[in-house]
């Protein structure tokens, strides 16, 4: 019971203050660069932030923004104050403070008298004025097809869906095309002006030109979006060529068998489906497959141990960071005897991560740890709620995301700060890495959302980029209606690439889980309901 105990609470050098011996301690993560943040957010000298700065792993303006409250070094604090100005702020009183606020999405928010004073107090700075010239021209359009390659996808990749929609819903020549798509220097960037332009249904005369290019020189996913525009627009066989090249280029499994599942959605003879069901990845697409062909699931492990009491501090960060370090370069082997150290119910989630990697991924584990902590919730609730959990952490109390999520379900600090005030409690983001308390947490906010959602893959398309973002996707976006392709076409258009995986990844352990929990449901079923608003959400209701 003594060892039980100690696993419920959070490590005691990680309760106390931090202070900058103990950042030096840890070793350069993203989880140290967590508690950095937090040690900026103390009462520290102008000296231990500037120590402690040199230590991050990866700066973002989060930290930044802490930081240039405590340094005294020039720059920072400007550069912090100016990044945060509102488009209604500008310009602002230097050019140099202008220069870092400005970008093309706020000069959208501009009047002309605006926009004519920046480009007056910015006339040094000559690429910004190359694109404010383009967008300030009486035909934004024609100014942007005139432009050299690094004005234009300033400009298109960065200015926001309305105005694109309002100003460059135009055909692109095919000569301009061909000059953006064989610019190394802007690969990347000409591959989020593909996806920019697949994933929004108000772009039409933009997806009419993009049929039929070639795709020699672009990646797997940016070939993908192409073939998923070629279906768009009733154009099957160029979408089969696509899907070729794309299958030739994709890396992951999981990507050449979402390839396999459009061939077998195109042309619906067995071979296609059957090729896939042979895929030793467990994701929706194999899943769907198998459950078309009647074929038995690939071998899932639902492990779980009574011993309690592993010699192991789930809530310690830098325990894990260790472990990881000393899996490295590990045989197959070494991975299982490392394994063994985990055999205890309160580490049953390390034990699954290390035992998948020892299987080389073909063989799929879905535990069930922590259990009082979601024992009273529906099954349905428990499902999601394992499945939000195995995506986020791997069930993995003490993660610590690059954008500082924590804990197993990886809530956001804002979200810790907004749950402890509705709860009454004093905000304690240590706390967090416990399992049982972050379960409570997400617990609650799973709560409001399911106020509004009711379909799994929306859960998860609102708890990976927010409420907000689901509500446009489906009442602005046109998505997930019946249609030829629908809505599995849809579930491919998602713009924001996190979530459009995630929500996929999601959904495949949902149904994994349900099955587990004694209460099975079809691929087909689920996915086909978000056609339905009255059995989805509430949004498209009203």
């Amino acid at each position: 019971m003594k060892k039980y105990l100690f696993f419920l609470f959070f490590p005691i050098f990680l309760a106390a203050q931090i202070t900058l011996p103990k950042l030096c301690e840890m070793p350069t993560s993203y989880a140290k660069d967590f508690y950095i943040w937090r040690f900026m957010g103390q009462n520290i000298s102008s000296e231990d932030a500037d120590a402690a700065f040199y230590q991050i792993r990866s700066v973002n303006w989060k930290i930044i923004h802490r930081y240039a409250k405590k340094t005294v070094k020039p720059g920072f604090s400007m550069a912090d104050r100016c990044h945060r100005l509102k488009a209604s702020q500008l310009p602002a009183k230097t050019a140099e403070c202008s220069e870092i606020a400005l970008t093309p999405y706020k000069f959208t928010q501009l009047e002309k008298r605006e926009r004519n004073l920046l480009k007056k107090q910015l006339s040094h700075y000559e690429e910004t004025l190359k694109w404010m010239d383009v967008m300030a021209s009486t035909s934004p359009w024609d100014a942007l097809i005139k432009s050299d390659s690094n004005t234009f996808f300033t400009v298109f990749n960065r200015c926001g869906g309305v105005y694109r929609a309002k100003y460059f819903n135009h055909p692109l020549p095919p000569r301009f095309i061909g000059r953006l798509k064989t610019s190394k220097r802007h690969r990347k960037d000409f591959a989020q002006t593909i996806k920019l332009i697949v994933t929004d249904g108000r772009l039409h005369e933009l997806q009419n030109s993009l049929l039929g290019i070639d795709s020699a020189q672009l990646d797997h996913q940016s070939v993908f979006f192409l073939a998923m525009n070629a279906l768009r627009h009733k154009k099957e066989e160029l979408a089969k060529i696509y899907l070729a090249d794309a299958y030739k280029k994709a890396w992951f499994r999981f990507d050449k068998d979402k390839v396999l599942f459009w061939y077998a959605m195109i042309d619906e003879k067995k071979k296609w489906l059957q090729n896939l069901s042979k895929s030793f990845d467990l994701n929706i697409y194999t899943l769907y497959a198998r459950e078309k062909l009647k074929y038995p699931w690939p071998r899932i492990v639902n492990p779980s141990f009574d011993h309690k009491g592993c010699d192991y501090n789930i809530s310690n960060p830098f325990e894990w960071l260790a472990t990881l370090q000393n899996l490295k370069n590990r045989k197959q082997n070494g991975l299982i005897d490392e394994a063994r150290r985990f055999m205890c119910s309160e580490t049953e989630g390390h034990y699954a991560y290390i035992m998948e990697r020892a299987s080389h991924y073909k063989t799929h584990y879905f535990p069930m740890p922590y259990e009082k902590g979601y024992k009273n919730l529906s099954l349905d609730d428990k499902a999601i709620i394992l499945s939000l959990a195995r995506q986020e952490s791997r069930f993995i109390p003490s993660s610590i995301s690059p954008s500082y999520a924590l804990g197993m379900m990886q809530i956001m600090p804002f979200l810790v700060e907004a749950l402890a005030k509705k709860r009454g409690e004093k905000p304690n983001l240590d706390a967090m890495l416990n399992p049982y308390v972050n379960i409570s947490y997400a617990k609650e906010h799973l709560s409001y959302l399911k106020r509004y959602l009711y379909n799994p893959l929306f859960i998860a398309y609102a708890y990976n980029g927010g409420i907000g973002f689901t509500k446009h996707l489906l009442t602005k976006r046109g998505m997930f209606k019946k249609g030829k392709f629908e809505p599995w076409l849809s579930m491919e258009l998602v713009h924001y690439d996190e979530s459009r995986r995630y929500g996929k990844k999601v959904l495949a352990n949902y149904i994994v889980y349900r099955k587990l929990l004694g209460d099975p449901i079809g691929v087909a079923s689920v996915v086909e309901a978000t056609t339905v608003p009255s059995r989805t959400d509430r949004f498209r209701n009203r």
